[in-house]
């Protein structure tokens, strides 16, 4: 079925909470495609490294006010139950981002002793971080449609949010279940690139252009969120611990080949344990945030086949 007519949201109004309360700022009808603007984790205030100050979340607030999600977009006929498969078209990144890097945050904490944030222009693909060049490798940090208890958008759970997972990018769908009538999904938390685990608990933070494409998935909620790209299967999940996190991650993939491929939870789970990779989307060694694992298994065809 073709995709309908392309719409758009800006970043005129964000969220800090994956909210069921929250009213649509516009309501489509999928399948259809829509373009979203996003702000940078600080609201697009940050433009130099002395706005750090000016623009620090109170952490103390309900929903500190880091990670703006634009949103909510509701979805016409969306029910608790069903899901919402959202493919990435494409990311337009602002032309400037930056990497915050703190003392209480990251998986070591004797790095740093004051809190310091370098500027990071994009030009022609490329991150300009000081004297070096990187590719751009843009992906989306957080996505989720509305829990039915709020959740700040900070924080990575079953509904997805702050996943940072970088095959959140081009080519990706994205499965998420969908808890509230209209569904109501958001997205912001853009990175220009960002290593796997996000170390220091930044990435390349900027602002962006999300192209989207959105299909409704009646009766297909799943218990975690999942992906695919056009060679591979992924899962992802998250908790307070590592351990935790990469077996519900795990099991959820277990289930996922068994509806995939037939196959009963021991033989998956030994496939798994020769063709599956166990990646970290995000440790940052900050309890209230988690740890966010994946695991990759290839697609029947992409170096896997049957006899």
């Amino acid at each position: 079925m073709q995709s309908r007519a392309l719409h758009y949201l800006d970043r005129s109004k964000v969220e800090y909470a994956f909210d069921a309360t929250h009213t649509p700022r516009i309501t489509v009808e999928a399948p259809c495609e829509i373009m979203i603007e996003t702000h940078n984790s600080r609201e697009g205030k940050l433009h130099k490294p002395e706005d750090e100050v000016t623009t620090r979340p109170n952490p103390n607030d309900k929903y500190p006010r880091s990670n703006p999600m634009t949103g909510p977009v509701g979805i016409s006929g969306a029910e608790p139950g069903d899901s919402l498969a959202v493919e990435i078209l494409s990311i337009e990144v602002d032309p400037v981002g930056y990497v915050g890097v703190f003392p209480e945050v990251g998986i070591v904490r004797d790095v740093v002793n004051q809190r310091t944030v370098t500027m990071l222009p994009v030009k022609d693909g490329q991150v300009h971080f000081k004297d070096l060049r990187l590719p751009a490798k843009p992906m989306i940090g957080a996505m989720a449609c509305a829990p039915l208890e709020p959740i700040s958008v900070g924080l990575i759970g079953k509904h997805g949010g702050n996943m940072d997972n970088n095959r959140l990018a081009v080519g990706t769908t994205v499965h998420l279940p969908i808890y509230a009538p209209l569904g109501l999904f958001y997205v912001g938390d853009v990175h220009a690139t960002m290593g796997d685990a996000e170390m220091c608990g930044s990435g390349a933070e900027i602002g962006a252009r999300v192209h989207l494409r959105l299909k409704l998935e009646k009766g297909g909620a799943t218990e975690w969120p999942w992906m695919e790209t056009n060679d591979r299967w992924i899962t992802t999940a998250s908790a307070p611990t590592f351990e935790d996190a990469a077996e519900y991650c795990t099991r959820s993939m277990i289930a996922l080949l068994g509806q995939r491929l037939g196959m009963s939870p021991a033989d998956a789970f030994g496939l798994m344990s020769i063709a599956a990779d166990l990646r970290i989307n995000q440790y940052c060694k900050a309890p209230k945030l988690g740890t966010s694992i994946r695991c990759e298994f290839p697609k029947l065809g992409a170096g896997i086949s049957r006899a």
